[in-house]
């Protein structure tokens, strides 16, 4: 259990560091205290599945690989040309996320039922 913790908080934090997100940026997006990301990333505090699903939906990428020992691929990334995002933009970043990953769901499931 406690490498568990310790590996989604490592993916959480490559994830972050990724986008070039700041603890602080994503603790405004999960409306929590900064030190609870530092506390996550560090694998000192247990992931809710709230949250999960919330940096899932941000990140691009589904649940299982923020928890696992797997590599790491989000469906796709955007690249940021600004180091002045603020929570509206991650906020609209996530409704963009969240359409393109029900698309790809939505995707799969055609390909497994085409008879073509």
């Amino acid at each position: 259990m406690i490498n568990d913790i310790v590996k989604t908080g490592s993916n959480i934090k490559k994830l972050r560091e990724s986008a070039n997100l700041t603890q602080r940026q994503l603790a405004d997006y999960l409306k929590v205290d900064q030190s609870l990301i530092s506390k996550f990333e560090k694998g000192e505090r247990t992931v809710s599945s709230e949250i999960l699903s919330q940096l899932a939906v941000l990140f691009c990428c589904p649940v299982a690989s923020l928890v696992s020992d797997g590599e790491l691929n989000p469906e796709y990334s955007i690249a940021f040309r600004t180091e002045n995002i603020d929570l509206g933009d991650l906020k609209a970043l996530s409704v963009i996320n969240k359409i393109a990953l029900n698309q790809l769901q939505m995707d799969r499931l055609a390909r497994g039922n085409v008879n073509d």
